[in-house]
Formats: structure tokens, C-alpha cells, sequence
């Protein structure tokens, strides 16, 4: 229990009623590629499920998904610390997927300039953003290998190495959280 509100400090999340809760199952999605070269490369085809990754007979397995919602306003140097993250923790597969909300008809291209080895997913209408209850951006979400979030939050961008690296240090040290009922 202390290891959760730890990391959730680590990550910057605010508590309360409008935050994701650690040891909650993470919320589905299915989202097209931006860059489908990338997630063809992760999942065998241009689009990515999370339970591609993780959960019950996840077709691709990984011992955790980094989940990083942002848009083109702060975003570049996240997705530069989350491509050097991805390339770290490949051997302990820990995968990482951006979910893009930008609406633009240029983001693709802008995307597929990046030359980013992870999948960055189209959600232009926010609709998993709004199912994870994104407030600001960046926003991440870290989920174990059972497919229960292991940490959320909105770490600064510039800052986001460090806790974001320890969050995921904790989940492969740890294992995926301890859900307690409410009572």
C-alpha cells in the first residue's frame, strides 16, 4: 500500500476523485498507429490494443506498458525520454505507447519524422483519454503485466526520466500492485 502512494507521488498524481486508481484494472483501448511501422514492428499490425501487451493471454506479453498521453504543445522532449526509456527497458519488456490527442491533419508526418521505435497512437477525439481521466498533459500511466494500473500521474515533461524510471524500476522489482476491496 505504501509502495502505491509512493509512486503516485513520484508521478506527480493528484489525489482525489477524478484520478486514476492504482490496483484498478486499466482502461481498454484499440487505437490506430501514427506511425504503424512502429506497431507493426511491437504487435504484427498497425494498430494496438493494451491487451495486445498485457492481461489475460496478451498475444505479444510484456511485464508492463508505459502509457503516455500528450500533444504537440510539450510533448517533443517526453517523447525523446520515452524513446531512450524504450530502448533501455526492451530486454525487460516494458513497452511503451504514445497517445497522441492532437487533431491535425499534419501530425502523422510530424510523427513518423521523429523516427520513435514505440507506437504513437491517434486520439484525436480524446476518447481514451477521457476513460483514463487525462486533466493536463503530459499524463502517464504506468500498468502491470495483469493489466491493473501500477502508477498515473503528470509528471513535467522536462522531468520526467527520473520518477518515470523508478516507477518502472518498482514494477519489475514488485510485481503488479496489491488490490484491496473498499469496504
Amino acid at each position: 500500500m505504501w509502495a502505491a502512494l509512493a509512486l503516485l507521488a513520484c508521478l506527480g498524481a493528484r489525489a482525489g476523485p477524478e484520478a486514476i486508481a492504482v490496483g484498478a484494472p486499466a482502461r481498454a483501448f484499440d487505437l490506430a498507429a501514427l506511425n504503424p511501422d512502429a506497431a507493426t514492428v511491437l504487435v504484427r499490425q498497425p494498430r494496438v490494443s493494451l491487451y495486445d501487451l498485457v492481461g489475460i493471454q496478451p498475444a505479444h506479453p510484456a511485464r508492463g506498458a508505459v502509457v503516455y498521453f500528450f500533444d504537440r504543445g510539450a510533448s517533443v522532449q517526453g517523447l525523446r525520454t520515452l524513446e531512450t526509456l524504450s530502448r533501455r527497458y526492451d530486454d525487460d519488456r516494458v513497452r511503451f505507447l504514445g497517445i497522441c490527442l492532437d487533431r491535425g491533419d499534419t501530425t502523422a508526418d510530424w510523427i513518423r519524422g521523429m523516427d520513435l521505435s514505440f507506437p504513437v497512437l491517434a486520439d484525436p477525439f480524446r476518447v481514451v483519454a477521457g476513460r483514463y481521466e487525462v486533466r493536463s498533459l503530459p499524463f502517464v500511466v504506468l500498468v502491470d503485466a495483469e493489466a491493473r494500473v501500477f502508477a498515473a500521474g503528470g509528471p513535467d515533461a522536462l522531468d520526467l526520466e527520473g520518477p518515470l524510471e523508478l516507477e518502472i524500476a518498482n514494477l519489475l522489482e514488485s510485481g503488479p500492485p496489491v488490490v484491496t476491496s473498499p469496504r
